[in-house]
């Protein structure tokens, strides 16, 4: 899986720079924080700049189709349901909740989207006072050290395929200085806490790709062109007008380019 994500990164964007990864501790158990301007893809940029781990928090209803819950579940997501998803279903977050509880015993990462929705937007939402709050809530009770980390990714385009992409952590919340005593207003100091360390983390200043890394670029298009125009084609035809769009291009390249690249090279290797 890993080797497949890695892939469909390295022909899928020209260029990403990390600030701040120093301030990730590796020896605790971590919740990241992230923005959600860009579906899919922040929660796959995260998954591999560590090695540690990364569990990700997706959107409840996506696992209604049991098929589709096994595959999220394969590859480490848990559902977290909203309210706009049905409130019946808010109750159902309880047993994901103590999940990530488990996770962080075993010193494991989970990932969470505090804004709550994602739109191709270039600030920050309001967050949720629910989700990150409550975690940390309840990991601090149950006397886990637990770090959250505030992540903010910013793109240069949304749309333009080999885009690049500034990823920025700050220093973690950490339990010191909060009350638990009452639910309510931990929850939105910690909000409001969270919200001052990551409106300051969006950068739209972005390095210039270097000649090699052109090179690299030009030469995918070049081996994967009858991949790229399918992939394409699917997309521009679903999901076009969607903010899915990015990450069906990114879905699509991560279980094909592996499969593509080896039939090139038998198919190469019998005419040779």
């Amino acid at each position: 899986m890993r080797l497949n994500a890695l892939l469909a990164n390295l022909f899928f964007m020209k260029r990403m720079d990390t600030v701040g990864t120093e301030y990730v501790p590796r020896d605790k158990p971590v919740i990241f924080a992230v923005t959600h301007s860009n579906s899919l893809i922040d929660a796959i940029i995260v998954y591999l700049l560590f090695t540690k781990n990364v569990y990700s928090l997706a959107r409840g209803d996506a696992f209604n189709n049991p098929i589709v819950a096994v595959i999220l579940k394969t590859i480490h997501m848990l559902p977290i349901w909203r309210i706009s998803e049905g409130r019946s279903n808010m109750s159902k977050n309880a047993k994901t909740f103590e999940a990530c509880n488990e996770i962080f015993k075993r010193n494991k990462n989970v990932l969470i989207f505090p804004e709550g929705l994602c739109k191709n937007q270039t600030t920050l939402l309001p967050l949720k006072k629910r989700g990150t709050a409550v975690m940390a809530h309840k990991a601090w009770e149950e006397g886990i050290d637990l770090h959250i980390v505030p992540v903010v990714i910013t793109y240069d385009s949304f749309k333009k395929f080999g885009r690049r992409a500034n990823v920025h952590f700050d220093t973690p919340l950490t339990k010191e200085g909060y009350d638990l005593s009452d639910t309510v207003s931990f929850s939105k100091k910690f909000t409001d806490d969270l919200t001052e360390k990551m409106k300051p983390l969006f950068h739209y200043e972005f390095k210039p790709v270097g000649s090699l890394r052109n090179a690299w670029f030009l030469l995918g298009w070049l081996i994967n062109w009858p991949l790229y125009l399918i992939i394409g084609f699917i997309v521009k035809k679903k999901f076009a007008k969607t903010i899915f769009s990015d990450s069906m291009w990114y879905g699509l390249l991560f279980v094909t380019i592996f499969p593509y690249l080896l039939l090139l090279f038998f198919v190469i290797k019998h005419f040779l």
